[in-house]
Formats: C-alpha cells, sequence, structure tokens
C-alpha cells in the first residue's frame, strides 16, 4: 500500500514540474509588436512583451495599449486615439487598423488568433479603398522562421545568375536563423511552385518579369498591392497608385501571397541596375533592421524608401 502512495505521489509531482517548467518556459519566450500608420510610414509603437499561455493578439493589445473594440469584442476599432472611420461612423471613410502575423494580412479577428513565442506582430492604420497588401516584408525573418499560425514553409530561392552570391548569401542567412528546405536555384526561364510554399526571386526586372505569374500580379498590381511602375524609369507609387517619384534606376522588394487561401508568398528583389539590386538585397540579409515594419522598399543608390510613399 504505501509502494502505491509512494507510486502516485512520484507522478503527481512530476507532472506538477512539468506543468511548472513548460509554464516558465513559455512565460520566459517574447513577441514583438510593432504599430504603425500609413503602410509603415510612421512607427507608433515598437516594443516586445513577454508571452503567456494561450494569448491572443488581442489580448496582449489589451495588457499593453489603450486600445477600443466593436464587434462583440473580436475587432481593434482604435489604438491611441486613432479610431476606424468606418465602423459606426454616420461620415463614413475607409480608414482602418489591419494586423500583420509575421508579416501576412491576418485571416481572423484578434481575439481568434493564438500567439505563438517569437511572433511578430505589425499593426497598421491605413485607407483601403485601394490595394493594401497581402503579404509584407517588414517582418524578416520571422515571415519565414516562424511564418502564419506557426506553420513555417518550404523555401526555394531563384537567382539570375549574376546574382548567384546574393541568393547564396541569404539562403546562408535563413539557415543561420533556424529555417529549414531550402532550395537554391539558377532562374533559367524556371517557373514558381506552388501557393504552399515560398518563392524568393532575385534579378533584373528584364528576366522577372517573363515569368508569367510575376506578369499576372504586376499586370493587376492595383489590387495586389505593387506600388511601383517599371518602365524607362521605375515609378513610385502613393497608396492610390499615383506616381510620387520617378528614377532612371532602382530595385524594389516587394511581397505578394501566392494565391487566395494559400500561406506561400512570392518575394521579388529586382529592379533595372545591378548594383541598386544588390544593394536590395543585403538590406535583407546584413541590415534587415532599415526594413523592419515596411509593406514594400524602393531601393536607389542613394536612398531607401518605403512604399506605397506617403503623399
Amino acid at each position: 500500500m504505501r509502494s502505491k502512495i509512494s507510486f502516485l505521489l512520484c507522478w503527481v509531482v512530476i507532472l506538477i514540474c512539468t506543468a511548472c517548467t513548460q509554464q516558465t518556459t513559455l512565460e520566459n519566450q517574447e513577441i514583438r509588436v510593432i504599430v504603425s500608420k500609413d503602410f509603415g510610414s510612421e512607427t507608433l509603437h515598437d516594443q516586445k512583451m513577454r508571452l503567456t499561455e494561450n494569448m491572443s493578439v488581442m489580448e496582449i493589445m489589451e495588457e499593453n495599449f489603450t486600445i477600443e473594440i466593436a464587434y462583440g469584442g473580436g475587432f481593434i476599432n482604435g489604438i491611441d486615439g486613432f479610431k476606424s472611420g468606418f465602423t459606426g461612423m454616420k461620415d463614413k471613410k475607409k480608414i482602418d487598423w489591419f494586423y500583420y502575423v509575421n508579416g501576412i494580412l491576418a485571416e481572423v479577428g484578434s481575439d481568434e488568433y493564438e500567439l505563438k513565442p517569437n511572433d511578430f506582430i505589425i499593426w497598421d492604420y491605413h485607407h483601403w479603398n485601394s490595394a493594401y497588401g497581402s503579404s509584407i516584408i517588414g517582418a524578416y525573418p520571422i515571415n519565414f522562421t516562424n511564418a502564419y499560425e506557426g506553420n513555417p514553409l518550404e523555401i526555394e530561392i531563384l537567382y539570375e545568375k549574376d546574382y548567384k552570391q546574393e541568393g547564396e548569401n541569404l539562403l546562408k542567412d535563413l539557415k543561420k536563423k533556424g529555417t529549414n528546405h531550402i532550395a537554391l536555384e539558377p532562374l533559367n526561364g524556371k517557373e514558381l511552385k506552388n501557393g504552399s510554399m515560398h518563392s524568393v526571386v532575385i534579378g533584373s526586372w528584364e528576366k522577372v518579369s517573363q515569368m508569367s505569374y510575376v506578369k499576372e500580379i504586376y499586370e493587376n498590381r492595383g489590387k495586389t498591392g505593387l506600388f511601383f511602375n517599371m518602365g524607362t524609369k521605375i515609378e513610385v507609387l502613393n497608396d492610390q497608385g499615383v506616381r510620387i517619384k520617378a528614377y532612371e534606376k532602382g530595385a524594389v522588394i516587394a511581397s505578394v501571397l501566392k494565391a487566395y487561401g494559400e500561406m506561400g508568398t512570392l518575394w521579388m528583389i529586382t529592379g533595372n541596375d545591378q548594383e541598386c539590386i544588390q544593394k536590395a538585397a543585403a538590406l535583407i540579409y546584413r541590415y534587415p533592421e532599415q526594413i523592419e515594419g515596411a509593406f514594400s522598399v524602393f531601393v536607389s543608390k542613394d536612398e531607401i524608401l518605403r512604399m506605397p510613399i506617403k503623399s
């Protein structure tokens, strides 16, 4: 009888210790939240917060920010006094808060998304009468290491021959950051793989634009969230698709979801000048802090501009 009681007591102690260890481990984990305006052009908050078990995006926001909620508590209507111009308004304006989880526009209310350790949440307050982007670059490398709902996907890196070194550098950086299942291949007329994996394409616009998928999203850039025009010059656009600046030479880093309902993304590092394309690639694997919170960026020899550009 004593041995039975001792055995049961041992199991109780083990279970309690295991639960305590799991809780302690989780409580030592953090997430990061950026709160911004106008497609990442102005940062209001940027902070790391401790994560506790089964915590939702809504709960972390309630604990750390002054917010207003709507629709029964599942929708954030205001942060720091910046309110939806649409919900509950008589004179409606299409401006609201949108949140992105590890670079992907969330598909559920903030009370439904359960956070994972190291998640990177970006809340941005902007107009939505035009494209607002389903995938953004400003959470790198968490876009790839954590991914949406903690399900990292396979990655393919396709490079034009002049950018082999950039492809190799990105591969090394992603592996160093903890990603697996990465393929590095020359572009050579390849087409992108399906929407269940990420594709990163590095090359001149002349070559990259020949890919059928890139042609399609570029032709529909007003809906897909590409805020540039590639022609004899590179035009940098505002959120309404209006040209604000034009450059003889430059490069862009932009990302879009490949297909509705899929989490695979296409990242393009492309332009009309080799030096600018190389500089853009280096922003990702050497200076990612310079693109944190950005939706997409334009890179010239002298400037780095966040797109869409604020007019």
